[in-house]
């Protein structure tokens, strides 16, 4: 039986080394403590440093009206993906700002700016906003000016002044390096089948200067697709008066393009591929060919094309093949054949090269090949923090549940280590627990 002063003496030991260890645990290994240099990031999720907060009026919301891209089949989501330029637009701008519509018709883009809002105003509903992604000095905004009449305005920032506006269709969208902003609208044709999309590149530090117009007359490519314009004369009136680097690419169902640079222009459809640069101040063909184009941002161009056999002349089955090139060139690298099968195109993924191979993620955490990014655990983590405010304000207004039925919005920006919460009634901007996902999105995406 152990005496009872050695049980006390052993309580006491515990009690006081309990005491040391609270005492010392703040303060690192190295300093003498107990408790490691940083705790895990992802026990510090909850506690949310708010950069920014914009109370909306009520009627005014972070909602586009009728924004959809030639190239988009479905409705992008609200918030949005990470806010890359190749991306659809997002009312969510970057860590800087909303585009709002309002009651009336009436619309505006409020910035933070210098530990302030500031307002660009309109007197038209915004179809589209993006900041350039390589200053963030430009803003774009398309507006719904009547029916079936839109405008393409680019601004500057902050001070608000047009640098150039035109007659565009329901979108607008910047290059990826944030030098040219593209516009477009359908030319009219003989029928649906016979669409044809008009593009434009505009410069974004000057005014345009002299429209041009693709000619179609590469020596050893196909010529044009019969209808295609390649004289301006052929434009329809509004095509005349647009703007800038014209092309006219003939458009079916499915087709897709990508402006990586503002000098280079991918086009992809069922009929085949074309690589378009910009030179002497007009889009020319670089090359041309057939197969399923995609793009792999920010890194590569994608193909898949028919591979003949050497028996394909006596009818043996002809198999598929894929290749990769650079943005800037048709150099087209074969892959292996056994390499795993890419994702179907979206415009969520972004690409990276890991080790040997290749990796997709998207802002959902959706995955492909992709093991070195962490999990992300901050949208959840900020839906339940920001809930009980979103309930507050579904009891100070009836219209909240309407625009918010399921409870506050996200939109991470984790490139930019924030985020945006609509909780009904404001828009806060809150700073990112700086996790290892976020460091490593920073350098891929930035």
């Amino acid at each position: 039986m152990i005496p009872q002063r050695y049980i006390i003496a052993t309580l006491f030991i515990a009690a006081m080394l309990l005491l040391f260890a609270v005492v010392q645990a703040p303060r690192p290994v190295n300093a003498g403590g107990v408790a490691a240099v940083e705790s895990p990031a992802v026990m510090n999720l909850g506690g949310y440093e708010t950069l920014a907060e914009f109370r909306l009026v009520d009627g005014w919301a972070p909602r586009f009206q009728g924004a959809q891209d030639p190239d988009q089949s479905e409705a992008w989501p609200f918030e949005g993906g990470f806010g890359t330029p190749w991306e659809p637009a997002s009312p969510y701008l970057a860590d800087q700002g909303l585009a709002l519509n309002g009651p009336g018709g009436r619309s505006e883009v409020v910035l933070w700016r210098g530990l302030e809002w500031r307002h660009y105003r309109f007197d038209a509903p915004l179809c589209s906003a993006r900041l350039d992604p390589a200053k963030g000095n430009r803003l774009l905004v398309t507006l719904q000016m009547g029916a079936a009449r839109f405008e393409t305005r680019l601004l500057e920032v902050p001070e608000g002044r047009v640098i150039w506006s035109a007659q565009s269709g329901p979108w607008s969208r910047f290059s990826w390096d944030g030098r040219a902003a593209l516009i477009g609208f359908f030319e009219p044709g003989e029928s649906r089948s016979d669409s044809r999309l008009l593009l434009s590149t505009l410069p974004c530090d000057q005014e345009p200067g002299e429209a041009t117009l693709a000619a179609w007359g590469e020596p050893g490519l196909p010529a044009a697709p019969r209808g295609t314009a390649t004289k301006a004369e052929a434009l329809s009136e509004d095509g005349r008066d647009l703007p800038g680097q014209r092309v006219e690419l003939p458009w079916h169902p499915g087709d897709r393009f990508w402006l990586p640079r503002s000098d280079r222009l991918w086009h992809g459809g069922q009929y085949g591929w074309t690589a378009w640069g910009l030179e002497a101040g007009q889009w020319r063909r670089l090359a041309a060919g057939p197969g399923l184009l995609t793009a792999q941002p920010p890194q590569r161009m994608a193909l898949v094309e028919p591979l003949a056999t050497a028996g394909a002349e006596e009818g043996a089955e002809k198999g598929m093949v894929r290749k990769t090139s650079p943005l800037a060139k048709a150099e087209w690298t074969e892959v292996a054949p056994g390499a795993l099968v890419w994702p179907a195109w979206d415009a969520a993924w972004a690409w990276r090269a890991e080790g040997s191979g290749w990796g997709a993620f998207d802002a959902w955490d959706q995955r492909w090949n992709e093991s070195a990014l962490p999990p992300e655990r901050q949208r959840q983590t900020l839906f339940e923090s920001y809930r009980s405010e979103w309930r507050s304000a579904c009891g100070l207004r009836a219209s909240v549940k309407g625009w918010l039925p399921r409870g506050p919005e996200i939109a991470l920006r984790e490139p930019l280590g924030a985020a945006w919460i609509w909780v009904g009634d404001r828009a806060l901007l809150v700073r990112l627990v700086e996790v290892e996902r976020v460091r490593i999105l920073r350098k891929l995406l930035r």
